[in-house]
């Protein structure tokens, strides 16, 4: 819910009976109705955020009236993006204007890695400030685990920690459990489960992560409390979902772009309310070239999605997942006035958008200040560069006990790695990949650098020498590089820019990327941002780099819940079972 003052309560009672001057008045276009698909001629009133009336208008306008000219135009609901991820390169506030810019009003943020890499207080404190400041609506879901294993995790995300979050205004649901196989763990699901139970007795929701989940397991995930998935990649496993009881996303992002695969479970099924889009955390770039949720009404309207539906999943649907649907994603009295006029329903991309009650956006671009030029960044993260160990390069080599052959993790696609052997040989200090196999030593750590795994990827970029970055699931440090030597330059590079990312190709120079916000961020505006992702794909690219999102690449090497191996606190692992390949460990003195 979000709240409304019974003085403003009252202005649009009287207001929509004629009786009082809106402060915005939509005059002339046609409006489509979410709850009756129809598209009919009417004005739309608006005082303060909220609407107070559709249809003819013959009541006064005031001398403060603004009236927006919407002749032409279908007025359609603000969007709503239900599940994305603040990261890399954009901020949450820069973010929120690139999406705004495009017609969508409303974001859910995921906060693990901020929280992580910020601590309870100064992430609680940042997003308060953050929620006043932006343009569009900026939510948040609280995860009760976090995505690598790590001493202490159970005190990170406790159930008294996850309850003082979602106390806040801010924060709607906890999200998302992607260790979904630890809810059906009989020693792991009760601490989980209370943390969710926790949840709902706080009127919040739980955000769902089934990747892969067997057909055999869904029932008992949904057992679990949790209400959304957006991790069905066809339209079978879409429909899967739905069977349970459960929403279901239909992503469409830098990494996975599914939509097609997934649209037709749209024509399957005879109800399409609990069906919502994702964009689920795409880069900036990709999202400056390609568009927010207005891209994904677009694909559906493309396939043949009836407008009324394509619309209502970008809208009502997703408002009514988040438990805003009698505040947000309908042009209706007493709703928030989020709108996007367009010059019909075939163009998704609004001509202008009106957010709480004032136009934000013209013609893709901001009619407003962005908000991020002048926020406080440095008061509200922290001051001082992001910690990065000083470590010289004979810290790098395989120890002599790994085993031989390594089992190495080659990439297939931007995240997933399917397990090869890379035959070792001798180096000062240990052992490495012998030449000619396309594979590089991947080191990870803490902030601190207290400690270090070691592990082997393959098929990451053949003209890559070194990469360090601080942008890692566990926020921490990953190092990759072909030698010993190269992943001390990089992470010395990395220390001086105080946190980001450095490329080192083979052939020489450096492409350096700082991200001074927590290690994962720029300040400033969307532009910026999308610039920069831009060239970090592309000096990936240059170096060989094949995959859809090398920021993804970094971010789930050191994760504990995708195939197959990876790189955690515990060491160099199986994911799917666990076991320990190569064991980290200490790094002191180093």
């Amino acid at each position: 819910m979000i709240p409304c003052d019974p003085a403003l309560r009252w202005r649009l009672v009287r207001t929509a009976q004629g009786a009082e001057p809106p402060d915005l008045l939509v005059r002339g276009g046609r409006v489509w109705n979410a709850f009756t698909d129809e598209v009919l001629p009417a004005d739309v009133a608006v005082c303060g955020d909220r609407i107070a009336r559709v249809g003819p208008w013959t009541g006064p306008v005031g001398e403060g009236t603004r009236v927006l000219d919407a002749t032409g135009r279908v007025v359609v609901p603000g969007y709503v993006e239900p599940h994305t991820h603040p990261w890399p390169f954009v901020n949450p506030l820069s973010l929120g204007e690139g999406a705004v810019r495009r017609g969508t009003t409303t974001l859910v943020y995921d906060d693990l890695l901020l929280h992580l890499a910020l601590g309870l207080e100064r992430f609680e404190a940042l997003a308060g400030a953050l929620h006043g400041a932006s343009v569009p609506h900026l939510f948040w879901v609280g995860r009760m685990a976090s995505q690598s294993r790590f001493p202490g995790e159970e005190g990170v995300f406790s159930r008294e920690v996850v309850a003082r979050l979602l106390a806040r205004p801010e924060f709607l649901a906890v999200g998302e459990m992607t260790r979904w196989v630890d809810l059906l763990d009989p020693d792991r699901a009760p601490r989980l489960l209370g943390i969710a139970e926790t949840a709902r007795g706080l009127g919040r929701f739980v955000d769902g992560h089934t990747s892969g989940a067997s057909g055999r397991r869904l029932p008992a995930l949904a057992a679990t409390g949790m209400r959304s998935c957006h991790e069905a990649i066809t339209a079978d496993e879409a429909l899967d979902r739905l069977r349970q009881g459960l929403w279901v996303l239909l992503r469409n992002s830098s990494l996975r772009q599914d939509l097609d695969a997934l649209l037709p479970a749209v024509a399957r099924t005879g109800f399409t309310d609990r069906l919502c889009y994702t964009t689920d955390g795409a880069k900036a770039h990709h999202l400056a070239r390609h568009g927010v949720i207005d891209r994904l009404v677009a694909k559906a309207l493309e396939a043949g999605v009836p407008a009324g539906t394509a619309y209502r999943m970008a809208t009502l649907n997703p408002a009514n997942l988040l438990g805003m649907g009698d505040d947000l994603g309908a042009v209706a009295p007493g709703r928030v006035a989020d709108l996007n006029l367009l010059r019909g329903l075939d163009e998704p991309a609004p001509e202008t958008v009106v957010c709480r009650g004032r136009v934000v956006a013209r013609h893709g671009e901001l009619a407003v200040p962005a908000p991020s030029g002048a926020f406080g960044w440095r008061e509200a993260y922290g001051a001082g560069p992001t910690p990065v160990p000083d470590w010289p390069a004979g810290v790098f080599p395989l120890p002599g006990h790994a085993p031989d052959p390594f089992p190495a993790g080659r990439l297939v696609n931007a995240v997933i790695t399917r397990e090869v052997p890379v035959r070792l040989e001798p180096v000062p200090g240990g052992r490495w990949p012998a030449p000619g196999q396309d594979a590089l030593v991947l080191a990870l750590t803490g902030r601190d650098g207290g400690w270090i795994t070691r592990g082997v990827v393959a098929g990451l970029a053949p003209g890559l020498r070194a990469l360090a970055t601080t942008y890692t699931t566990n926020a921490g440090v990953v190092v990759v590089g072909a030698d010993p030597a190269a992943m001390a330059e990089a992470l010395a590079r990395l220390r001086q820019i105080g946190g980001g990312v450095v490329v080192l190709p083979a052939d020489g120079g450096a492409e350096v990327f700082p991200l001074p916000l927590a290690g994962i961020q720029m300040p400033g505006g969307f532009d910026e941002a999308a610039r920069a992702a831009g060239r970090y794909q592309a000096a990936m690219a240059r170096c060989g780099y094949a995959h859809a999102d090398p920021n993804y690449t970094t971010l789930f090497l050191s994760c504990d819940f995708l195939p197959d191996l990876r790189a955690t606190r515990a060491g160099w692992i199986r994911a799917k079972t666990g076991e320990v390949v190569l064991a980290g460990e200490p790094a002191a003195g180093a």
